[in-house]
């Protein structure tokens, strides 16, 4: 027996040392493996957001370069080289900080008009892009880096051919883009000195680099990464063993829309795997402690059975308790970090929604405005154009329910009777459930109101009715009750203590599994087959109770059913609040049409663009300004406007500090809002009309129209 004991606890020595040693390498391979996956995946998102910026750096020189070409398709060269043309170029490039000249040149490479002053006597006949455009119509033509002649500033060009009626070359006009704008704007995005950003065209030139590297010299013919170009032309991800330098290096690379140009971001796989050198030191640690530990309550063990058998009772009690208490910690832990990213997806989601409104205001601006152009009888085109603009309306409903899980949506609260709500709408729960679905409402006789925007609530308790039933394909029960509960000032919750109503939906279909359950308030996470559902239901439904300053609270279990909790604050007890229909600016009162003088003011070029198109095919005179500050220059200058058009969220200063300003130097000046995403407290206050993104030429008018009949009308009573 003392032998069978010895042995034994030799054993438990040796597997001290071994143990922890293994334990020690399997996390260290775990947690290298995971290191490299979160920097690839930091790799790939940087690479996306060089995408989508030189996108829209592409995209607004595509505009410009429209505009420019819409202003002189028709005019002569003696009449664009008029200074009026000029002017109208310098007005243009003004508020583009990307954008360094735009020139118009006549076939022999003369330039006619430009943005800036420049010697005559010098032509761009030797420019790659003159030439390439001479030879043929090479559309949007982007060339490699060069000193401009007037400008002497690096830059490159983006040129369109310009052709006479009968087909033949007739000059270009193009813009000049910086190549340290896009240098600059990539050194905020890397933190790392051994990182690199790069802008270069398909064929290996360089157009833009955050490294010290000379941006002329192109990429070799044999370079692997041209190879990898080749084999995956949109973009991609590789190592590279034998990158600058000979270190290792990691590459994303993402094609810029359809431009002939690519973004790279490289980062060195030494700098990738620091942390988890970091990493090692703890888990080496923590391996040496468990190690040295194990070695001593071995130790005690050779000094006896029965002192063993005591320090192994010590031992496992103290196990249990640990782990009980990291289970408890672990808990904790998930409770915040659910929190955390539901914060953080909202918070994504609302910027998506409102970037998305930007993109959709450009769209039905330029639909609404090519539609105008159509020659009459061309039922095709007319086609064309009106399924495009129901695409991007449905666009824009897409998101709102997108602001609707963010917050960000426009709400109007107000005390609301909720068996009377749900009685009003019994027929249409009804005919949602379906035949083969029994629905049952069971209400207390005096149920406190909620505090909560009607409409949306309506679309809430559809949303959950449609879920419970296609939770139950073969039938079932559905319940739909209220309670009222409070929570205590002790009490642990997500909620702030207070009275609250509780609105219930209950089915006894197929319910949710622990992962599903997980998962089911992401946005677009659906079960749905495809075509059959845009997972985005629950997360309006999630975003309707915390915006109101409730919570969705959901219980299932697989094959036992769902329980959907909707909680809301409660409301003091007086008559409920009936909402009107609220058409906006875009159903005002007919009323004929004053021109007027309109200062525009947006950060997002491309909205700004489209927007002064809009106005200036309305026949109104528009003053462009990129910003709030350039506005109130605008104005101090002594620039004659009669109103102020402003986006709301823009860097700096946004819309609503802007008319704050106006108020105490141009106390007189109606200000007009337009925002994509409904900033609850400020625009509660503001005193002043809204314009809501996107919006089309129509709505446009008619809120100019009503702000300048408002402004007559005040005149008037004076």
């Amino acid at each position: 027996m003392p032998k069978l004991t010895l042995r034994l606890h030799k054993l438990l020595i040796a597997a001290s040392l071994i143990v922890p040693a293994g334990l020690f390498s399997a996390a260290a391979l775990h947690n290298r493996a995971e290191t490299l996956r979160e920097g690839q995946g930091a790799i790939i998102r940087t690479t996306a957001v060089m995408d989508e910026h030189a996108q829209k750096v592409f995209e607004t020189g595509e505009l410009v370069l429209g505009r420019l070409d819409d202003r002189i398709h028709h005019l002569s060269w003696d009449e664009i080289s008029a200074p009026e043309t000029s002017a109208f170029l310098a007005q243009l490039k003004a508020p583009l900080e990307q954008v360094v000249s735009i020139w118009v040149a006549d076939a022999q490479g003369v330039v006619r008009a430009g943005s800036q002053n420049w010697d005559p006597r010098v032509t761009i006949e030797g420019r790659d892009f003159f030439q390439a455009q001479r030879e043929r119509d090479a559309g949007t033509y982007i060339s490699a880096p060069f000193r401009g002649k007037a400008t002497q500033i690096a830059s490159f060009a983006v040129s369109r051919r310009r052709s006479t009626p009968d087909g033949h070359f007739d000059g270009i006009i193009h813009i000049a883009l910086s190549p340290d704008y896009f240098t600059q704007y990539y050194a905020t995005t890397i933190l790392d000195p051994r990182q690199i950003a790069t802008l270069l065209r398909a064929d290996g030139v360089v157009i833009a680099r955050t490294s010290p590297h000379d941006i002329n010299v192109p990429l070799p013919t044999k370079d692997r990464f041209k190879r990898r170009i080749e084999q995956a032309p949109q973009g991609g991800f590789f190592v590279n063993d034998a990158g600058e330098g000979g270190e290792e290096r990691a590459y994303a690379y993402r094609a810029v829309g359809t431009h002939p140009l690519y973004v790279v971001f490289s980062a060195d796989m030494a700098a990738l795997l620091n942390r988890w050198y970091a990493n090692l030191i703890s888990f080496g640690a923590v391996a040496g402690v468990a190690s040295l530990m194990l070695l001593l309550m071995s130790w005690m063990a050779l000094r006896g059975v029965k002192s063993t058998a005591m320090a192994m009772t010590r031992l496992t009690a103290t196990m249990n308790e640990l782990q009980r208490e990291t289970a408890q910690r672990e808990a904790a832990e998930q409770r915040v970090r659910q929190a955390q990213k539901m914060e953080a997806v909202g918070q994504l989601t609302g910027g998506i929604a409102h970037d998305f409104n930007n993109l959709l205001t450009v769209i039905l601006a330029s639909l609404s405005l090519l539609r105008k152009r159509i020659p009459a009888g061309d039922e095709r085109a007319l086609r064309l154009v009106d399924n495009a603009v129901q695409g991007a309306e449905r666009g824009a409903s897409l998101t709102q329910r997108l602001l609707a899980f963010s917050r960000g949506q426009a709400l109007k609260p107000g005390v609301v009777d909720i068996p009377e709500l749900v009685r009003g709408m019994a027929d249409l729960l009804r005919s949602s459930s379906g035949p083969v679905v029994q629905v049952e409402t069971r209400f207390p006789l005096a149920l406190a109101p909620a505090y909560v925007d009607a409409n949306q609530l309506e679309l809430a308790l559809l949303n959950l009715v449609v879920n419970a039933r296609d939770a139950m394909s073969e039938g079932g029960q559905l319940t739909i009750s209220g309670r009222e509960e409070q929570v205590g000032v002790r009490q642990v919750s997500d909620l702030p203590p207070g009275d609250y109503v509780v609105l219930s939906v209950i089915d006894n279909g197929e319910g949710m599994d622990e992962a599903t359950l997980a998962r089911c308030l992401d946005p677009f996470f659906t079960t749905k087959g495809v075509g059959k559902g845009t997972g985005l239901g629950l997360s309006m439904v999630y975003g309707l109770a915390a915006q109101t300053g409730g919570r969705l609270v959901l219980h299932s279990r697989k094959a036992e059913g769902t329980t959907a909790e909707l909680w809301l604050p409660r409301a003091e007890a007086r008559p409920a609040i009936v909402l009107q229909p609220d058409g906006g600016p875009s159903e005002a009162r007919a009323a004929p049409l004053t021109l007027c003088a309109v200062l525009l003011v947006d950060d997002d070029p491309l909205v700004l663009a489209s927007t002064a198109t809009m106005l200036e095919d309305l026949g109104h005179t528009v003053v462009a300004a990129a910003s709030g500050r350039q506005a109130l220059d605008i104005l101090g200058a002594g620039a004659s406007v009669d109103l102020v058009v402003t986006d709301q969220a823009m860097p700096g200063m946004t819309g609503l500090q802007l008319a704050s300003q106006l108020q105490q130097s141009h106390p007189k000046m109606p200000v007009m809002l337009i925002t994509g995403y409904a900033d609850r407290d400020e625009l509660a206050t503001a005193a002043m009309p809204v314009l809501y993104k996107p919006f089309s030429q129509n709505a446009l008018k008619a809120a100019i129209q009503s702000c300048v009949s408002e402004l007559q009308g005040a005149a008037e009573e004076v």
